[in-house]
């Protein structure tokens, strides 16, 4: 395994472990009410199981709060979901949320697209 890839790892960890994030996470997943946003937003009802970082957390940015902890870059999500996003469409590459959840909708086919 690539030697950069396990030092990232290792301070994302460290990230993950912080009481800041703990509260963080609790609080979008009470916004969200535990629930798996872009499955609601398909009239499904799936438990969430992740908190996801719409702007992605990386060692650079794990210490800015508007990106590490503010609910706005914080979206609740199923395992599924979570998964979808960073494999794009068909494994093609990371999905790119920059604009808060809400602001997308699904397409006829079931693409997470932004609102017109």
């Amino acid at each position: 395994m690539n030697s950069e890839y396990i030092k990232r790892r290792k301070e994302l960890k460290k990230f993950y472990d912080r009481k800041a994030w703990q509260v963080a996470r609790e609080n979008a997943l009470r916004r969200d009410n535990y629930l798996c946003v872009l499955c609601y937003k398909q009239d499904k009802i799936k438990p969430a199981d992740i908190v996801h970082h719409i702007e992605h957390l990386s060692p650079q940015n794990m210490d800015d709060p508007a990106i590490a902890y503010n609910l706005d870059n914080l979206m609740s999500l199923c395992n599924e979901h979570h998964n979808w996003i960073h494999k794009g469409e068909h494994g093609k590459g990371r999905m790119n949320l920059e604009e808060h959840p809400y602001e997308y909708e699904f397409d006829a086919n079931g693409m997470l697209i932004p609102k017109a």
